[in-house]
């Protein structure tokens, strides 16, 4: 795992000068916030659905969007080898994901106005699952297919499920649950190379104990991002008269997810 093919302009402006930006849009008097900043259902404008997707309502709404994010891009940065396709993803997710997210909060979210980076985030980590799929496939040069994808998509769904009681349906639940089963009987001899694959690298590196924490730190964190990144985003907490915007982080999620698959993967998008 490196970051060697990002030059240092690439990794500070992705993990250094974004957060910044966002930073500074945090500081924005609040009076040019509500004008230009925030999107409001009884004065809906493409600016607003295209600027609130960078402020936020409070610091902790700033810190926690923000360290999200510094955790997505370090990961995507560390896995993803392919220029052509991260300029492309990142270009969906920070200009039009936005007014996509937007405009599905306008619809089906019961708020009077809508601000937070947290469906660009959902995006980022979308994205991440493409990238470790990819990962998998053409640097660790094992036999994945998309049903890798659908596997981790599956779990996620089914522990959101699990966590949150977001189905009374056991019919529903079981059904799911058989689906990851089977996806896992798919994918067994794919996930007992990268098993084999993870043990012979942790071999190569135990004398250089410094790497060593670095890439076990990067792996635990992969998995948490992997299998636990979207149930937190479903969660819908009520605080001081603020809805999380759940219908949101989930449009953010499967874009991130949908748009390599549909014009990376595809070729579409050459």
């Amino acid at each position: 795992m490196s970051t060697t093919q990002w030059s240092q302009n690439e990794r500070w402006f992705f993990l250094v000068a974004i957060p910044l930006i966002l930073a500074l849009v945090y500081l924005i008097p609040g009076n040019i916030k509500d004008a230009y900043f925030i999107l409001n259902k009884n004065n809906i404008s493409i600016l607003g659905m295209f600027l609130s997707n960078y402020t936020h309502t409070e610091f902790w709404h700033f810190a926690a969007n923000v360290s999200a994010y510094l955790i997505a891009m370090y990961l995507i940065l560390k896995f993803e080898t392919n220029k052509s396709n991260f300029y492309k993803t990142m270009g969906f997710l920070f200009l039009i994901l936005p007014l996509i997210v937007s405009a599905i909060t306008a619809i089906y979210v019961p708020a009077p106005s809508s601000q937070g980076f947290s469906g660009v985030v959902a995006g980022l980590f979308g994205y991440f699952m493409y990238v470790t799929y990819r990962h998998v496939k053409d640097t660790w040069k094992l036999n994945a297919d998309i049903n890798f994808i659908y596997l981790f998509l599956c779990i996620n769904t089914l522990i959101g499920v699990a966590s949150y009681w977001l189905t009374n349906n056991p019919t529903f639940a079981a059904v799911l649950f058989a689906l990851a089963i089977g996806l896992l009987y798919y994918n067994c001899h794919l996930l007992k190379s990268i098993i084999i694959l993870l043990k012979n690298k942790a071999k190569e590196l135990k004398t250089q104990h410094r790497l060593l924490i670095l890439d076990c730190f990067t792996f635990m964190l992969s998995l948490l991002v992997l299998f636990f990144s979207f149930p937190s985003l479903i969660e819908v907490t009520i605080q001081n008269g603020s809805v999380t915007n759940a219908i949101g982080h989930y449009a953010g999620y499967v874009a991130g997810i949908g748009f390599p698959l549909i014009f990376i993967e595809t070729k579409i998008w050459k």
